[in-house]
């Protein structure tokens, strides 16, 4: 199903003055600043800088990612974006670090997002103040009751053409019941928990900031209204017009420059975005009493991760080298001859080089894992250098 624009008016774009935008970024940073409890709202248009095209963009849009998804099927355009990028190598934007950032300090309390590109959770926003209304194109669910575990995967999930079918290839490792894709289609019901935490607050909120999103797909889209019902701010920063751009204070702008401004204004510096990946290590025992290693990727806040293409695992003592690939993901490592209790492994990481980030080579002490204790390596990759920049042992994020 397609929601494309159909006429010139709903796909033009609308752009104000340098003068018009940094009075009203002024007016948007004193709400901020005076707001009880502050909310955003995103749609497609904050990730169009990050190379990954829009839904509803016209044939003339500004926009380097060109026109639209839905307005090239209904237009059969051919036309050649100048930027395009895959949400899997997609690198979060301004717009995306600067969320974070008004969140460390306070300001934005809660995040609802309609994209389905990853980049929220993968810029490291808190998983406890984010709603992925239409799901994470990188994760994969058990819906057996009693289990509902959650799996990330530096990858896309979904197999199946047919939209309304979310079966994927693999099992849940805890129970082994069929994982399904996230991706919420046209038609398709909104997940109770997801659909309640954006409705709760949404009607908590004093201040909504909408940012890149057409607010026309229902009912994510009444949740910034639902704001403005009750008395609340809400303020658009988008290039087309909206439904509710009479009761809302209206920035025409792009997105990042907006959002750039608005930083400065309330002295806050947005942060660079560093890959992060973080690894679980721990001594395991097998049938036989045989003692291991038990490796996976995980998240900051533990959920499986699958990360890696190819690890590589050599015992410093025997030099025994056990090499295991993406498919045994999470690794159990079991060694011939290596004594475990005081060798050191030197484990080389293969990632999925979706940033074309080289191997990385872990050096673990084994006299500083215990049966069963997991420990936690967080390793650094700078972008802009193209190297790994650091690795330390760290702990998990708790989910308030």
């Amino acid at each position: 199903m397609s929601t494309a624009h159909k006429t010139d008016e709903e796909k033009k774009e609308y752009f104000d003055t340098p003068e018009e935008i940094d009075q009203k970024v002024e007016i948007l940073a004193e709400l901020i600043k005076k707001s009880k409890y502050f909310i955003a709202f995103t749609g497609a248009g904050i990730s169009t800088s990050a190379g990954v095209a829009d839904f509803r963009s016209g044939i003339n849009t500004v926009l380097p990612t060109g026109p639209g998804k839905w307005e090239k099927m209904a237009t059969g355009s051919q036309e050649k974006p100048k930027i395009s990028v895959s949400t899997l190598s997609a690198i979060p934007t301004p717009t995306h670090m600067a969320l974070i950032k008004l969140q460390e300090a306070g300001y934005l309390k809660y995040l609802i997002s309609q994209n389905t590109d990853g980049l929220h959770r993968r810029s490291g926003f808190p998983l406890q103040h984010l709603a992925e209304l239409h799901g994470n194109s990188n994760l994969e669910i058990c819906k057996k009751s009693g289990c509902e575990k959650q799996f990330l995967r530096d990858f896309r999930v979904r197999q199946s053409r047919n939209s309304h079918s979310h079966e994927t290839d693999r099992k849940c490792e805890n129970c082994g019941g069929t994982l399904y894709d996230t991706i919420l289609n046209f038609g398709e019901y909104y997940p109770e928990k997801v659909l309640n935490d954006g409705w709760e607050n949404a009607e908590k909120a004093d201040l909504c900031l909408s940012l890149g999103s057409s607010l026309r797909v229902k009912s994510a889209a009444e949740m910034p209204e639902e704001v403005a019902r009750h008395g609340g701010k809400h303020v658009i920063v988008n290039l087309q017009a909206t439904p509710y751009d009479d009761e809302a204070l209206r920035i025409n702008g792009l997105i990042d420059d907006v959002m750039i401004r608005l930083m400065k204004k309330l002295e806050l510096e947005i942060p660079s975005f560093i890959l992060k990946r973080r690894v679980m290590i721990k001594k395991i025992k097998d049938e036989n009493n045989k003692e291991g290693l038990f490796i996976r990727g995980i998240d900051d806040f533990g959920t499986p991760y699958q990360l890696f293409k190819r690890m590589k695992v050599t015992f410093s003592e025997s030099q025994e080298t056990i090499d295991t690939l993406s498919e045994q993901e999470p690794f159990h490592i079991f060694p011939k001859q290596s004594n475990m209790s005081k060798d050191i492994v030197a484990i080389k990481f293969r990632f999925q080089r979706n940033y074309l980030e080289p191997d990385y080579t872990l050096d673990v002490d084994l006299q500083d894992l215990k049966l069963d204790q997991p420990v936690y390596y967080q390793l650094e990759y700078n972008l802009h250098e193209k190297q790994w920049i650091k690795s330390s042992r760290t702990t998990l994020k708790k989910l308030e």
